[in-house]
């Protein structure tokens, strides 16, 4: 049986410093992850200027990552970390991602668990970097894909986080996020998959009216019996 235990354990309900959106971020930059995202941005943005000057292709770029993201967002948190385990051959298949989300959802007040895991993104790195840099015709192009790429990995870290934290939102928007995704966490997690964009659910018809949705008896497990 696969378990995951964060190295620490970060009780949001115990951070009052976290009430204030200024408190929130700083708690937010003491994480590993959200640091790792913005070293690479960083290095990738002197890179760009460094290649080429910038053209309406980087203007392009950018937006259609910014299209893709948020349905890349929904569709894996939808069909990857809700993945059940399953007997392949007589083993048991349980991905570290699909186990890992199933202890986030039974402790959602940790924050170490809204994060992607370090160790995940180290790995990954290379393959986006070497990814980039083959399909664009021009290394300057590569590091705008990969710089856009990385920002939006970052805003979602940060959106996730917040509405785990202790503070509490004052925009639309946020308010929106908050709302739908404590509906699925303790209403039913069987909706509500978007995070940066919340209309995402709207169009992709996972967001109904709450009254309408009955209260599931596995939002803490996703139908899981984990030790």
């Amino acid at each position: 049986m696969s378990t995951f235990t964060p190295v620490m354990a970060t009780s949001a309900q115990k951070i009052q410093s976290a009430k204030s959106l200024t408190g929130a971020f700083r708690l937010f930059i003491s994480f590993a992850t959200p640091n790792i995202l913005t070293t690479k941005i960083m290095l990738f943005v002197a890179l760009r200027f460094f290649f080429e000057q910038i053209t309406h292709l980087d203007l392009f770029i950018a937006l259609a990552v910014g299209i893709y993201w948020p349905f890349q967002e929904w569709f894996l948190h939808k069909t990857v970390l809700h993945l059940k385990p399953r007997q392949i051959m007589g083993r048991r298949f349980d991905p570290m991602f699909a186990w890992r989300h199933r202890y986030h959802h039974c402790h959602p007040w940790v924050l170490e668990t809204t994060f992607l895991p370090t160790g995940l993104i180290y790995s990954l790195i290379p393959i986006h970097v070497a990814a980039w840099f083959l399909v664009m015709p021009t290394p300057g192009l590569a590091c705008t894909g990969i710089i856009c790429f990385s920002a939006t990995t970052l805003l979602y870290e940060w959106v996730h986080y917040l509405t785990h934290s202790n503070y509490r939102p004052k925009s639309h928007w946020l308010r929106r996020v908050y709302r739908n995704h404590a509906m699925h966490h303790f209403k039913n997690e069987n909706y509500w998959f978007s995070f940066t964009v919340p209309w995402i659910d709207t169009a992709m018809r996972s967001a109904p009216e709450a009254s309408s949705v009955p209260q599931s008896e596995t939002c803490r497990n996703l139908g899981v019996q984990d030790d």
